[in-house]
């Protein structure tokens, strides 16, 4: 039985230090690359899934890597840390997504993504082993795939986890209301709220409170997050830590709230635990770097509310 099964880009981040984010015409300088022999690993349902075998449950991915060495050192370290791969395609010929982040001293970030064999997927898609999946989750993609995705998974009965991303284009307008109508659980930001707000004509992003979303959580980074349920509004705020690097963070979150819901924790106590997921992960470079044990991440949490 899987807990998850995560869809999304996969990515292999070069995270290099940069003296600014120049304007046009002008120039800045380059630090040495952070991990200059091998790309850290990201991508965002990645991210999820193995923060959240690492919170103790059974998670897979379905994403399309390239025939290249760097994705068979992607799959090889995916199935190492327990997730399960048979949804993983390799294309012969085509290489594996990457990211090319350039990131200043104050935390200021540019990225340049190559979705490489991603967006050359095409066919029919086939999961395979659906009949032992609990969960379905949809972050940013490529849009005929992902569309593929939820609507098999929907039609096998399986609720989805729907994550927005800041390239609201993976999202065109006639799918909207496909994925809102399949999804149980909604992660999106201010921006991605707007976006989706007004592609579905509402009046405010609790509507889809009434249209199957049962919970909807909106991130605002250092300003904390909001969780809306049929229960009302929970507001948590961002734990306090040294931020080295942001990317991931939002992942985490996602994970760790996961975590906290299908153990049945109330909305708050699932919010912050997120909040303190998202705090490990920024004091370290990469989206996977940083990421806790369960038990470390209840420590911390105890440690940052005073709770158990």
């Amino acid at each position: 039985m899987l807990d998850l099964l995560a869809t999304g880009y996969p990515s292999l981040d070069h995270i290099v230090p940069v003296s600014r984010i120049p304007s046009r015409g002008e120039t800045a300088l380059l630090g040495e690359p952070i991990n200059p022999l091998a790309a850290a690993y990201g991508g965002c349902g990645a991210n999820v899934a193995v923060a959240l075998q690492r919170f103790g449950f059974k998670t897979g991915v379905a994403m399309v890597l390239g025939g290249d060495e760097a994705g068979e050192r992607y799959t090889r370290y995916l199935q190492a840390e327990g997730v399960d791969c048979r949804n993983v395609l390799r294309l012969e010929g085509q290489s594996s997504p990457a990211s090319y982040l350039f990131r200043t001293p104050d935390g200021e970030m540019v990225n340049f993504f190559h979705p490489g064999a991603t967006d050359c997927w095409q066919g029919d898609l086939v999961l395979q082993g659906l009949e032992a999946v609990r969960w379905g989750l949809v972050t940013v993609g490529y849009a005929p795939y992902n569309r593929a995705f939820v609507e098999q998974v929907a039609h096998a009965n399986i609720p989805i986890i729907w994550q927005l991303k800041a390239d609201i284009a993976a999202y065109p307008r006639e799918s909207l209301e496909v994925f809102a109508a399949a999804s149980r659980v909604i992660f999106c930001n201010h921006l991605e709220a707007k976006y989706l707000v007004e592609g579905m004509g509402l009046s405010a992003l609790t509507d889809l409170l009434t249209m199957g979303p049962q919970v909807i959580v909106l991130t605002a980074g250092a300003d904390g997050s909001q969780v809306f349920s049929q229960g009302g509004a929970a507001q948590i705020p961002a734990v306090r830590c040294r931020v080295v690097d942001t990317t991931g963070a939002g992942d985490a979150y996602t994970a760790a709230f996961l975590a906290g819901y299908w153990r049945e924790y109330d909305v708050l106590t699932c919010g912050r635990l997120g909040a303190v997921a998202a705090a490990f992960v920024v004091e370290a470079v990469g989206c996977q770097t940083n990421l806790p044990t369960w038990n470390r991440l209840l420590a911390r949490y105890q440690e940052s509310f005073g709770a158990s």
